[in-house]
């Protein structure tokens, strides 16, 4: 007897039941960029660190004071000028902004810490050369508006000096630096250590437009690239256009990671009159 075949069907549960997916899970990782670190805000002045300072320059020998900050100072020594601006400083430790052997001395200053800087002849303004002191005759001053009286600071060529001795028909000139063969003292307080790149920036061009108030020009640093806005009334500053070079030069040297300046001027369109109601 033979046995009859049989087919097992299939639940109608397993039938019903669709076969499982292959799924893959995508992780997609979110791309983080690392801010950068802030300069940590410097304590002690040291190599190419920019400074507020305020100073005076005197002569050691008969302590004359002929260059200073303070405007008190200023004045009381009849140094004040109606245009010179008397406030701290600006230096860059080693751009020779101050005399190279008054920088050097500020290393390891802190900020209110004074010093006295003794600053040698040859550090300074150089050894008298006698051969700079020259007889012109009063025919050839006279062509340039130069009276001649002793006493008198004179121009001739391109160099400048003092009249020491009237010799008749001509006068004896010295023109060597006042301050040539002296040495020179100053007096300084650090102010201020600036850290920040965008305020150190800030800190160069307000020293090449020192008469624009601060809120009416910017400075701003995207990728690279140092954007400094500045008002229409710049445009009538004498010789704008150099100082602009000066300001993109101190910038691309006080920041090395900047690869570019752009000096944009705003003009605003200016508002209507009003209108006068009687």
């Amino acid at each position: 007897m033979s046995k009859k075949k049989t087919t097992k069907k299939p639940s109608k549960k397993a039938a019903s039941k669709p076969a499982a997916k292959k799924t893959t899970k995508k992780t997609t990782a979110k791309k983080t960029t690392a801010k950068k670190a802030a300069p940590k805000a410097e304590t002690v002045v040291g190599e190419k660190s920019m400074v507020y300072l305020d100073f005076t320059a005197s002569t050691k020998d008969k302590g004359v004071i002929f260059d200073t900050t303070h405007l008190e100072v200023a004045k009381e020594e009849g140094l004040f000028r109606e245009n010179d601006r008397y406030e701290p400083a600006l230096v860059v430790v080693g751009w020779n902004w101050l005399l190279a052997a008054v920088e050097e001395e500020l290393v390891g200053m802190k900020v209110g810490e004074s010093k006295t800087v003794e600053v040698p002849p040859e550090k300074g303004a150089g050894v008298r050369d006698p051969s700079k002191i020259k007889l012109i005759a009063k025919v050839k001053l006279a062509k340039q508006g130069v009276r001649g009286y002793k006493g008198e600071e004179v121009t001739f060529g391109k160099e400048r000096g003092v009249v020491t001795a009237d010799l008749g028909r001509r006068v004896r000139i010295d023109f060597n630096s006042p301050f040539a063969g002296k040495t020179l003292v100053y007096d300084v307080i650090i102010r201020e250590l600036i850290s920040d790149t965008t305020e150190k920036l800030k800190a160069v061009l307000k020293r090449r437009i020192p008469g624009i108030p601060e809120d009416r020009y910017s400075v701003t640093i995207k990728k690279k690239v140092v954007t400094v806005e500045l008002p229409q009334e710049t445009r009538y500053i004498e010789n704008i256009q150099y100082g602009e070079i000066g300001i993109a030069a101190d910038i691309l040297k006080a920041a090395e990671d900047i690869k570019e300046v752009r000096i944009v001027t705003s003009f605003k369109r200016p508002e209507p009159p009003s209108e006068n109601i009687t």
